[in-house]
């Protein structure tokens, strides 16, 4: 099924848009750390602020692309037009000086903007970032090129519920409210959502929209969690993409069959296959609502498919299998038993859930899921949230 692009916005639509921009999330609060949401949030707020932020530096151009190379900002000094190039990253990167080589190698060939450059001088690299890698000091070193490379670290704090922006000692306001804080109620306004997201509420029915919003709100506090619309306007995908190698979260189809909620969730899955977790939808008990954290499950189905409820099983009979090992209807006080199948315990699940990350595995993380591996869960908010760590481990 297609997702709407920007490109499908009517003129009103675009308007509507860029009106709601600023109210959407921009910083999140997450692991106890105050972030950019993505890298695209970062690049805006420094693209806006950059006259305050770099007073002795011209902006000539965001997201200059050259030679199939696209740097982040291409500048130059005011007082003699030296060329710089800028990277900046949400998170830490181990191969940063690698990247602004090339940015320099294209740059420098097809000579930019020359009557603003200045390419008789050296080309200053700057990379700003929350931190960097030790790789990109030994690469740094090992280039001939070593003194015109700059790794800037920058670091965002909570100040009275919204931002402050710290970089070379200085300080800088950031006007985007802060989505995740405890003490904060999110906006729930509807008259604030893009429009496809509008128009995908409105055929919900109103008694749901409260609740839709309050989950749509913690989906989006997440990082790099991206909302798309289907062009029915009968189906909305939180991931970084929706094609069959972008990582998903979450989605909600409303059909005439109902409306449901499905999540990616661990699942039980041979150690030679590279993705740990699954589509699952859940039917409820009769009457509870699609988005509510307190809504009893009745089942938990591992699917790629909607739901089909002529498909339920009978009591003592079996549903049959997944490809990962799973039974496609299980139910919810049942699911890590189904998750951890194929382990000798939930604990070895965990490991293969957050391979990639180097043992001993962080306290917290083994508390988490010592939690976890003790409850029998029979409501939504349990598999919700356990669908926002698993998200949060699978894309750092």
């Amino acid at each position: 099924m297609p997702y709407l692009k920007a490109k499908h916005l009517s003129t009103q639509g675009k308007r509507l848009n860029e009106r709601v921009k600023t109210a959407n999330r921009k910083l999140i609060y997450i692991g106890g750390e105050i972030r950019f949401q993505s890298e695209m949030d970062l690049e805006d707020y420094i693209d806006e602020k950059f006259d305050e932020i770099f007073p002795s530096l011209i902006k000539i151009k965001r997201q200059h692309t050259v030679k199939m190379q696209r740097c982040d900002l291409l500048c130059c000094t005011k007082s003699e037009k030296q060329p710089i190039i800028m990277e900046l990253k949400n998170e830490e990167d181990r191969g940063l000086v690698s990247q602004l080589t090339r940015y320099r190698k294209a740059i420098i060939t097809n000579k930019c903007f020359d009557d603003k450059i200045d390419y008789s001088l050296p080309v200053k690299m700057i990379a700003i970032a929350p931190s960097f890698h030790n790789d990109n000091y030994t690469d740094k070193e090992a280039s001939k090129f070593e003194d015109d490379f700059c790794f800037w670290e920058f670091a965002v704090e909570n100040h009275h519920n919204s931002g402050q922006f710290k970089l070379l000692s200085q300080i800088y306001e950031i006007s985007y409210p802060v989505f995740g804080l405890p003490e904060i109620s999110p906006n729930l306004d509807i008259s604030s959502l893009p429009a496809f997201t509008c128009n995908f509420v409105g055929r919900l029915p109103p008694d749901y929209h409260t609740d839709f919003l309050k989950l749509r709100t913690l989906l989006l506090s997440q990082p790099k969690v991206k909302e798309m619309v289907s062009s029915t306007y009968r189906k909305i995908l939180y991931g970084t993409g929706d094609g069959v190698n972008h990582k998903k979260v979450a989605e909600i189809t409303n059909t005439t069959n109902g409306i449901v909620l499905f999540l990616w969730l661990p699942t039980a899955v041979s150690k030679n296959l590279k993705t740990p977790v699954t589509r699952f939808g859940f039917v409820l008990k009769q009457g509870s609502n699609p988005f509510s954290e307190n809504s009893s499950i009745e089942w938990v189905v591992c699917t790629k498919d909607t739901i089909n409820l002529k498909e339920q099983p009978q009591p003592n009979t079996f549903s049959g299998m997944t490809r990962h090992g799973m039974l496609k209807w299980c139910k919810p006080n049942m699911y890590l038993t189904q998750a951890a199948l194929g382990y000798n315990n939930s604990f070895w699940l965990l490991l293969n859930l957050l391979k990639g990350i180097t043992p001993p595995l962080d306290n917290t993380t083994l508390e988490w899921w010592k939690s976890y591996a003790k409850e029998t869960p029979t409501n939504l908010g349990w598999f919700i949230d356990l669908a926002i760590k698993t998200w949060n481990y699978r894309v750092k």
